[in-house]
């Protein structure tokens, strides 16, 4: 072959792609050392200075056994060599740092095979090819060591390194048996790693309870020995917690925390509870709270009376209050408390937890008496709904004990507590709500008059009053027809509700009831919720009196407005109210709460009027609270729902308007957060785009709801990019993303929309960045992935695929050929790679795109060498052979241009057809034109389309 043969080869080969990929190291095994000779002397000698001294050495030697013993030692000073320079940071050479040793080592083995010592050569030859990335030779060097030198003495150590090579090359099986005959040979400092090794090994073979019976040697081995007194070093101290951590992936797989039980080696060990405990924090890391708390569980459950067992109820609790299950929370907050509770075998036994005990009752008592007692209500009030289930009432009664049981408790074992006053007042509650109105009555008269003045007395009092007359009230009802002893029973019950009442009137003169409260039936009446026959009561008290007292006018009004009120009859309750305000001296205490209550009935009949879809109505009704009551409590929360009211109406302008208005006024009101977020919204709504803007950049940063926060930044990143503001888009853009993994497609669109940004802007490599993170964010999510994620991680792929599609176009072929042709062919790869990408996500729009844009490449590619510049002072002979051999290797791409264009349009016999379609049928007319040039065939076609 002529020298111009061989360069148009090598053009061609040039086209050709290849690449290499590396495996672990075994970076510890150890290098032999090289002793100086006697005869020699090597001080201040370089390495490349002891070989050549050595190598004349080696003319002056006969012996054969010493030639091989300085060979080895040339070996063994390039091994130093290249360890030195490693160490140093050296540039590293081209052919490596270890290419000498192991040229020096693999000529040792073919001029000595049968060398005593080849066991040597032969590990520290595999430690070279290591040190170089080369896993295969060293698996192989190794591999050769053991079949020929099973006695080698480092043998140990020599599996442990193949055991290695084989896990990082996913031979598991392999390194199993190799980490298990280091078990066998070394009992030393490679025991514990390669029992560690193995059980991982054992893992990846899916074998998991193998797999923990040596993760247990492990784990044995340090906290015995930890427990012995023997410190343990800091390689020693993580391997605990990667040993922990490794049990509770394999006991995942097994199903969790009940077949800890199985691992033999771990029965009886008194930290055997560590394993549970870092099972269930793993299962807490991702949220998988159950099975943390079921973690827990079956260590309390094995081990009821262990030190431990009331800290893991604890943590049980916390995994599902982390989880968000109040429901499970509570159900396990009784289980402490019956566990646990200061009468127990466990409370008497672990003195040293008693305080950290009844802190938790503490708060669990009253919790758990709450729960019930509020369950109690629920139910008592779903009991009386027409067609109520039958258990309701039943539940309603057990509820309201368990809340007696639980109130009873805490007032047991916490007398002196701050709350118990508060507590005994909610338990006499639970029994008045139970209709246990004696017992009710009793706890209400303590509550009342044992404990000085507090804010519950004069309530207490007169809830025993009301609590009595019903105890009576269900005396009366249960003998129609009483005999004596039940009259004397009667009598006496009426007795001390008498009593009481007089006890209220001198105890409680101030206060309002004790003015002869309403000729007593009224406001009997009223508690008992008669308000039709209050309402007649009241009534006439006022109709019939024309003298009447002015606070008792004042009173009978209050009965007859909130008569009203219950009855659902506002207008008239709000008549009352405000005949009964007009008795009161403006701006006083008084009027002020009868003005509340006014306020509250119109807010009420505002609801109605919504209810009834009669917005405009609504929101008239809540304004006109501003001018009736002003200072009102509820003032402010009906002008917030007539906003909310107006915008659900879409009266954007009225809106702004009374938002504007509450936030100037209302700034420190408990609703002011809610102000600038309807205020942005309707902004927003109302196509003020730079207000919108502004106020959403304002609620990102003051806002104190992480979530508003995070919404307020997405929406205001959109806003200033519509307002063309991209620097200040691309910011908050930026932040978002960085800042907010979920919701998921909220940060997809982040970085689309940073992306096409920085493309706009131009800036090609961060527009670069943005779109693998746009590509990674799809590839990545798993189950998130949505149609939407899929549309943007094709475009990204096809944007990046552009990128590299210009970079081709851009390159223009030149002299020599080779070096220009590598280049432009390596962003014809790139950029084909990336199209295919796009093309592999199924859309339709990406795949013709990316066909298309891909045949266009091919295309080009061909045309251009087919134009490519000829070396100069070639023969007519080798220009024609020169062209030749060029038009040889562009047909293929030509081939290849027309059958991804043909391929194409083939996407139209399937229905489908958009602009890249259309444009590979433009492109066929000029590759094919004998097939696609044909007007009346376009005509059919187009036919075909409509």
């Amino acid at each position: 072959m002529n020298t111009m043969s061989k360069t148009l080869l090598s053009a061609a080969v040039s086209l050709v792609l290849f690449g290499c990929s590396s495996q672990g190291t075994i970076g510890d095994l150890q290098s032999s050392n090289v002793e100086s000779e006697g005869s020699l002397n090597f001080d201040n000698l370089d390495h490349e200075q002891v070989r050549n001294e050595y190598k004349e050495l080696i003319d002056l030697v006969d012996d054969a056994y010493l030639k091989e013993q300085i060979e080895r030692r040339i070996a063994g000073v390039s091994m130093l060599e290249g360890d030195d320079k490693q160490a140093k940071g050296a540039k590293k050479p081209k052919k490596g740092y270890y290419r000498d040793a192991i040229a020096s080592y693999v000529d040792i083995l073919e001029k000595y095979p049968n060398s005593p010592d080849n066991a040597e050569v032969l590990y520290q030859l595999a430690k070279a090819y290591d040190m170089e990335g080369q896993s295969r030779n060293a698996r192989q060097m190794l591999e050769r060591l053991i079949s020929y030198h099973p006695y080698y003495s480092g043998i140990a150590e020599v599996y442990f390194r193949l055991g290695d090579i084989y896990f990082n090359a996913g031979l598991y099986e392999k390194s199993e048996h190799a980490y298990r005959q280091t078990t066998l040979k070394d009992g030393g400092k490679l025991l514990l790693n390669a029992h560690y090794m193995q059980a991982w090994s054992l893992y990846k073979l899916g074998n998991y309870n193998a797999a923990l019976e040596h993760f247990a040697f492990v784990l044995n081995d340090l906290l015995q020995a930890e427990q012995a007194g023997r410190k343990l070093n800091n390689i020693e101290k993580p391997l605990i917690k990667d040993a922990l951590h490794s049990m509770s992936l394999a006991l995942v797989n097994l199903g969790g925390a009940k077949a800890i039980a199985d691992i033999k080696s771990l029965q009886g060990k008194n930290y055997q509870w560590r394993l549970f405990a870092e099972l269930a924090d793993f299962y807490l890391e991702k949220s998988r709270y159950d099975d943390s708390a079921a973690t827990y569980r079956e260590f309390i459950a094995n081990h009821p009376m262990d030190e431990r067992a009331s800290d893991f109820q604890s943590k049980l609790i916390a995994s599902y209050v982390k989880g968000g299950f109040p429901k499970l929370v509570l159900a396990e907050k009784e289980t402490y408390v019956a566990l646990y509770q200061p009468t127990g075998k466990y409370f008497t036994a672990h003195e040293s937890k008693q305080a950290s005990i009844k802190k938790a009752l503490n708060d669990y008592y009253v919790e758990l008496a709450a729960h019930y007692h509020s369950q109690g209500q629920i139910a008592a009030k779903q009991a009386k709904a027409p067609n109520a289930e039958t258990h309701l009432a039943e539940l309603s009664k057990k509820s309201f004990i368990k809340a007696n049981q639980f109130y009873g408790d805490f007032i047991e074992n916490f007398a002196s507590d701050k709350r118990r006053v508060e507590l005994q007042y909610k338990k006499a509650d639970a029994q008045f709500e139970n209709q246990l109105f004696a017992a009710s009555a009793s706890d209400y008269v303590e509550v009342a008059y044992a404990f000085g003045n507090h804010k519950y007395a004069n309530k207490a009092a007169y809830a025993s009053i009301i609590a009595y007359q019903k105890h009576i009230d269900g005396l009366v009802a249960e003998h129609k027809k009483p005999n004596e002893k039940q009259l004397l029973e009667q009598d006496k019950w009426r007795g001390i509700a008498v009593e009481n009442m007089l006890k209220f009137a001198k105890v409680f003169h101030t206060d309002e009831r004790s003015i002869a409260v309403l000729t007593n039936a009224a406001q009997s009446m009223f508690a008992l919720n008669q308000y039709e026959r209050a309402i007649t009561v009241a009534s006439d008290l006022i109709n019939g009196n024309k003298s009447l007292n002015k606070n008792l006018r004042k009173t009978a009004l209050g009965i007859l407005a909130h008569s009203y009120f219950q009855l659902g009859q506002y207008q008239l309750a709000q008549n009352n109210y405000d005949a009964q305000r007009k008795l009161l001296v403006k701006d006083s205490q008084e009027y002020l709460e009868i003005s509340d209550q006014l306020a509250v009935t119109v807010f009420k009949k505002a609801e109605a009027f919504k209810v009834a879809k009669q917005n405009q109505l609504a929101i008239n009704e809540l304004l006109s609270i501003k001018t009736l009551a002003p200072k009102a409590k509820v003032r402010v929360m009906a002008q917030y729902d007539a906003v909310s009211l107006m915008l659900a109406d879409k009266q954007w302008k009225n809106a702004i308007a009374q938002l504007q208005q509450l936030q100037g006024q209302f700034a420190k009101h408990e609703l002011a957060k809610e102000f600038p977020r309807k205020l942005a919204f309707a902004y927003e709504q109302d196509k003020q785009f730079a207000k919108a803007a502004n106020a959403y950049e304002g609620l990102y940063k003051n806002d104190q709801d992480p979530k508003v926060r995070q919404e307020a930044l997405f929406v205001a990143a959109g806003l200033f990019e519509k307002l063309k503001n991209n620097d200040k888009a691309l910011e908050y853009y930026k932040e978002y993303a960085r800042a907010y993994e979920k919701p998921f497609d909220n940060r997809m669109e982040a970085r689309y929309h940073i992306a096409d940004l920085y493309a706009q802007a131009k800036d090609a490599s961060r527009e670069l960045y943005w779109l693998r993170r746009v590509i990674d964010g799809h590839d990545k999510a798993g189950k998130l992935q949505t149609e939407r994620s899929k549309w943007l991680a094709a475009w990204a792929n096809a944007k990046y695929g552009d990128y590299f599609a210009g970079e081709f176009n851009k390159r223009r072929l030149s002299l020599p050929l080779e070096k220009s042709m590598a280049k432009k062919n390596q962003h014809l790869q790139d950029a084909t790679q990336r199209y295919e990408m796009a093309a592999a996500y199924g859309i339709l729009e990406f795949l013709s795109m990316s066909r298309f844009k891909i045949a266009d490449l091919y295309d080009t590619f061909s045309a251009e060498l087919q134009r490519a510049p000829l070396p100069k002072g070639l023969s007519t002979s080798d220009e024609q052979m020169y062209r030749d051999i060029i038009n040889q290797q562009a047909q293929p791409f030509a081939q290849l241009a027309t059958s991804i264009h043909q391929s194409n349009t083939e996407l139209s016999w399937q229905g489908h057809y958009n602009e890249w379609i259309e444009n590979s049928f433009t492109a066929m007319k000029r590759l094919a034109p004998l097939r696609y040039n044909k007007v009346e065939d376009v005509a059919r076609y187009g036919d075909e389309i409509r």
